[in-house]
């Protein structure tokens, strides 16, 4: 889109040239020429109307001037070549008044024309650059100076003024629509960075509601493998018992609902204990605590979270009168913990701590939280356990698991006040 958003008629002789691939910079530079070769036009016009009111004569060769400024103009409208339309616009407009003035002598009617010149230097500096409008100051300098010594100057202040009004009609409304155009551009820049910057909150937010925050910050710099090694990490597998049998009386968008309020809850609850959700699969719930915290406090909170996952499903209201329960597995031990992947990629956990817990939830009853020996080692002191039993697992044979029950304050106190487990 063009630099300059003119609604006005005069719209397409702004944009003459222009050419789709200019940015908004180069945009505005020949559109910036372009009204200046406008303006300068009508400004010649009517300062020789003036001088034909006043002498009832036109200067001979004087009205090629604006002829050749508009006849530049056109030839770049239709070859756009920027180059050679500024080098002559700005020719044009040096030579003009010096020219005039060495071939007229001094008359009323010069009287303040080398003013004209001061137009190539501004808008050589707009449409050029700093440092690439300093040659056409010099020659201005320069061509002032030789005019002077040449040419006697003939005070007249009418026509002083009258110079002086013309170069200041043509060089305000330049240096205003140069201005305003700027200004926008600024404002289109700065509307640009807002919106930059929440489109980086944005992705922000969503990248750390997938990954953990030191593996999101890690990956925004990262470009090869991520993957580390955690000595001491718990593990919780989470599935909802009989679920695909108890939807399927369902219409989908209600399954996805029902399944969707009850992650979202375990969710806050996840967030709530300090523990990151990992995953999801189908109506499976996996967490991990003690990646980047104490992993005893990790411990503690994962019972908890277990417990409370298992309170939320008993509440009827919240489950529209389904009877849902969970099976829950818990782990602890060494696991490896990175992202896989590249255009989609996943935070996940590998190791023989995350494959017991969730072959303790696969293998668990519902309503249970199953637990391992170093989970219960953790624990025993804060939590009541069930007595062990020994379950059969593929490739471990018999393991002894410790089914979780409540946190030990709540325990009803049997013979002396003594917690003993049941």
């Amino acid at each position: 889109m063009p630099a300059t958003q003119a609604t006005s008629p005069f719209q397409p002789l702004l944009h003459a040239g222009l050419l789709p691939q200019d940015d908004e910079e180069m945009q505005l530079r020949k559109s910036l020429l372009n009204l200046l070769a406008c303006l300068f036009t009508l400004s010649t016009l009517l300062w020789l109307a003036i001088w034909w009111h006043f002498s009832g004569r036109v200067p001979p060769g004087m009205a090629a001037i604006p002829a050749l400024v508009i006849t530049n103009y056109a030839l770049f409208a239709r070859h756009r070549h920027f180059g050679a339309y500024r080098f002559l616009q700005l020719g044009l407009l040096l030579a003009f008044p010096f020219v005039t003035q060495w071939t007229l002598g001094p008359t009323p009617f010069t009287s303040g024309l080398g003013l004209w010149a001061l137009l190539a230097p501004a808008a050589a500096l707009l449409t050029i650059g700093a440092v690439e409008s300093t040659p056409w100051f010099l020659a201005f300098l320069l061509l002032s100076a030789v005019s002077a010594g040449i040419v006697p100057q003939a005070a007249d202040p009418a026509f002083t003024t009258v110079h002086i009004v013309l170069v200041a009609s043509v060089l305000y409304p330049l240096l205003r629509f140069a201005v305003s155009q700027r200004g926008k551009t600024r404002e289109r820049l700065a509307d640009a960075h807002r919106q930059l910057h929440l489109e980086q909150e944005r992705s922000e937010r969503l990248l750390l509601s997938i990954l953990p925050a030191p593996i999101a910050a890690r990956l925004k710099d990262h470009t090869g493998t991520l993957a580390d090694g955690h000595p001491e990490v718990v593990v919780m597998f989470a599935d909802i018992v009989d679920y695909t049998r108890i939807a399927s009386d369902m219409p989908p968008p209600k399954v996805f609902e029902m399944l969707n309020r009850i992650f979202c809850r375990f969710d806050e609850l996840t967030e709530q204990r300090g523990l990151e959700r990992i995953k999801t699969i189908g109506d499976g719930y996996m967490v991990a605590g003690g990646l980047y915290a104490h992993p005893t406090e990790a411990h503690a909170a994962m019972a908890a979270l277990a417990i409370d996952m298992q309170a939320a499903l008993r509440d009827h209201q919240f489950t529209d009168g389904l009877h849902l329960e969970l099976r829950i597995g818990i782990a602890s031990g060494p696991v490896v913990a990175g992202v896989v992947g590249r255009g989609k990629f996943i935070y996940d956990l590998w190791g023989d701590t995350v494959n017991l817990a969730h072959r303790l939830c696969t293998e668990g009853e519902p309503g249970m939280i199953q637990c391992d020996g170093r989970m219960f080692e953790r624990l025993r002191g804060a939590f009541v356990f069930a007595k062990p039993i020994l379950l059969f697992l593929k490739g471990k044979g018999y393991v002894p698991v410790y089914r979780l029950r409540n946190p030990r304050i709540l325990a009803v106190p049997r013979r002396r006040h003594t917690p003993k487990a049941a």
